[in-house]
C-alpha cells in the first residue's frame, strides 16, 4: 500500500457562492432518483447476507463470542478479512447491533426486506420464517458477551458498547434484562462525572509522541461523548440525575470543544477539537489535542461527524435551542468542507460527498485494488449523514422546511456517494435449505470479486503521525452499522 502526500486543501476563505451552488447540485442529485432506487444497496440482500455471513463465520471456534469484528483491510495478507478485538474493545457492540439492525427491519418493516431478496425457495413463508429465526439466534447469541459490561467504570464508551444491540432487543422483544443492562450501564457511565469539570471523563491516560497524560490528579481527558445512553435511562427511569449530567457535559463541550469558523455573516458555523485536557482542580483548560486526527488544531472528520451526530440526539432530547444551533452549526461546516475540499476528491464523477480523513490534513494518496485515489473515513460521512437525519426530523416539527429538506438532501447525498465509491462489490445470497430448513449464505454465481467481509471499504481508523497502530483504506465495523442504521431511520420516517 504506497503513500503520498501533496499540500493542504484551500484554507477557508468566503465562498459562500460557490457553496451555495454545489448545494443545489447536492439536492439535484436526490431529486433526480427515487430515493429507493438510488439508495437500494442499503436494503440488498447482500448487505443482509454479508452480515449473516459473518456472524456465522466468525463463531467458529468463537462461541460464545470472545472476540468482535472491527477492521477489514484492503490490503496485505489478511484482505478481505475481518480482524477481531477482545470483548472489552470499545467497538464491540457495533457488530451486534448490526445484527439487530437487520432483525430490526425484518420484524417491523418485511415488505420492504424481504421482497429485495431473491428467494428461490418453493416455501417462501418458511424461508421468512426461518430466516427470522436464524438471525434472531445470531442476534442473542453476538450479544450475551456484552451484558457484564455494563458494571464496567472503567470506559466512557458504554452507550457504543451496549446501546446498538441490547435497546433494541428491549424494544423488539421487551427482554427486562437487557433494560436492566442499560440503566445499569448508565449509572456506571454517570460514575465518570466530575462536578468541578461539568463533563464524563473519557480516558484515563493517553500517551503519543506530543502529549503525556497519565495522572488521574492532575489530567481529566474529555473527548465528544456518546450521552444518548445517559439521556434514555435518564428519561425511563424519570431520574433527574442521569439528564443533568448528560445535559451538563453537553453544555461544557459547547465552550471547550467547538470552535466558530468564520466563514458567512449569516450563520454560525464550528469545527471541533478532538479532544480536551481539564484540570481537575480549577475545572480550566489545559491542553486541547487530537489523538486520531491529523494535527491538534486540525478537523478531524470523524469527530467533526461524531458531534454532530452526538449533539441532533441531545436536542432531541432536551429540545434546547443551542443544542440545536449547534448541531446546525456543526453540520454546516462539515459539509463546507464537502463542497470546498479539492477536486481530486471526484474520482469517476462521484465522491465529492465522501469525506477526506481530516479536513485540514495534506491530501495523502493510498493505493488499493491497483488504483490511487486520496485517504478518505466512510465512516465519518456515516456517522454525520445519521446526524443530519435527525435534524431533519427535528426542523420539520418546529416548521424549519427548508433547511430540514437541506439537511436531508446532504445525508442522502453522502450515503449515495458512498455506495458508488466504497460499496464492495463481493456479493453474497441467502438460500435456505428444504430438508434441514436452515438458512445459509452462498457466493453469488459469476461473481468476480474476492472474499470481503464488510459492507463498506475505505475507512480510517487512525491515521494520526504519531500513533503507534495506524489503520486506514479497510472496512470498519461501525461504518457498516450507521450506513445499516441510516436505512432504518429512513424506513422509520416513512421515506422508503
Amino acid at each position: 500500500m504506497a503513500l503520498q502526500s501533496i499540500s493542504s486543501p484551500p484554507s477557508n476563505g468566503d465562498l459562500e457562492v460557490e457553496v451555495k451552488s454545489a448545494r443545489m447540485t447536492a439536492t439535484e442529485i436526490i431529486n433526480s432518483h427515487r430515493i429507493r432506487e438510488s439508495l437500494s444497496p442499503l436494503f440488498s440482500e447482500n448487505t443482509l447476507a454479508k452480515i449473516i455471513g459473518a456472524a456465522e463465520l466468525f463463531l467458529d471456534q468463537n462461541d460464545p463470542p470472545i472476540q468482535f469484528p472491527e477492521t477489514v483491510p484492503q490490503a496485505g495478507p489478511t484482505r478481505g478479512e475481518y480482524q477481531c478485538r477482545d470483548a472489552e474493545f470499545w467497538t464491540c457492540g457495533f457488530f451486534p447491533g448490526s445484527l439487530y439492525c437487520l432483525l430490526e427491519r425484518l420484524r417491523k418493516y418485511p415488505g420492504t426486506t424481504i421482497s429485495n431478496i431473491s428467494n428461490t425457495s418453493s416455501d417462501p413463508k418458511a424461508f421468512q420464517r426461518s430466516l427470522i429465526s436464524h438471525l434472531t439466534n445470531l442476534c442473542r447469541t453476538w450479544s450475551a458477551p456484552l451484558y457484564p459490561m455494563s458494571a464496567r467504570t472503567d470506559t466512557h464508551d458504554l452507550g457504543f458498547i451496549v446501546q446498538p444491540a441490547l435497546r433494541r432487543d428491549w424494544e423488539l422483544f421487551g427482554n427486562q434484562e437487557s433494560l436492566n443492562v442499560l440503566l445499569h450501564a448508565a449509572d456506571s457511565l454517570a460514575s465518570r462525572y466530575d462536578e468541578k469539570i461539568g463533563a464524563i471523563r473519557s480516558w484515563d491516560s493517553f500517551t503519543n509522541a506530543h502529549h503525556n497524560f497519565v495522572s488521574l490528579e492532575d489530567d481529566f481527558l474529555v473527548i465528544i461523548d456518546n450521552l444518548d445512553l445517559l439521556f434514555y435511562a435518564g428519561n425511563y427511569t424519570r431520574n433527574p440525575h442521569l439528564i443533568s449530567i448528560a445535559t451538563t457535559h453537553a453544555t461544557t463541550l459547547l465552550t471547550s470543544h467547538l470552535r466558530k469558523e468564520p466563514i458567512s455573516s449569516n450563520a454560525s458555523l464550528y469545527s471541533t477539537y478532538h479532544g480536551v485536557n481539564f484540570s481537575p482542580q480549577k475545572g480550566t483548560v489545559k491542553r486541547k489535542f487530537t489523538a486520531q486526527g491529523y494535527a491538534d488544531e486540525s478537523t478531524w472528520a470523524r469527530g467533526q461527524a461524531w458531534a454532530i451526530l452526538g449533539y441532533a440526539q441531545t436536542y432531541s432530547w432536551t429540545k434546547k435551542q443551542e443544542f440545536l444551533d449547534a448541531a446546525k452549526g456543526l453540520a454546516d461546516y462539515f459539509i463546507y468542507r464537502l463542497e470546498t475540499a479539492p477536486k481530486i476528491v471526484e474520482e469517476g464523477g462521484c465522491g465529492r460527498h465522501v469525506p477526506l480523513w481530516d479536513f485540514d490534513a495534506p491530501i495523502t494518496y493510498t493505493t488499493v485494488n491497483g488504483t490511487q485515489a486520496p485517504l478518505r473515513d466512510v465512516s465519518a460521512g456515516m456517522a454525520a449523514a445519521n446526524g443530519m437525519v435527525i435534524l431533519y426530523g427535528q426542523l420539520l416539527w418546529i416548521g424549519e422546511h427548508e433547511t430540514a429538506r437541506r439537511y436531508l438532501e446532504y445525508a442522502m447525498a453522502i450515503v449515495k456517494d458512498t455506495i458508488a465509491l466504497a460499496y464492495n462489490r463481493d456479493s453474497l445470497s441467502l438460500k435456505l435449505d428444504e430438508k434441514s430448513l436452515k438458512v445459509g449464505v452462498e457466493k453469488v454465481e459469476g461473481a468476480d470479486r474476492r472474499r470481503f467481509d464488510a459492507i463498506l471499504e475505505r475507512s480510517t481508523a487512525n491515521f494520526n503521525g504519531d500513533h503507534a497502530d495506524r489503520a486506514w483504506d479497510h472496512g470498519l465495523v461501525y461504518a457498516d452499522y450507521y450506513f445499516l442504521e441510516f436505512g432504518n431511520r429512513l424506513l422509520d420516517i416513512g421515506l422508503i
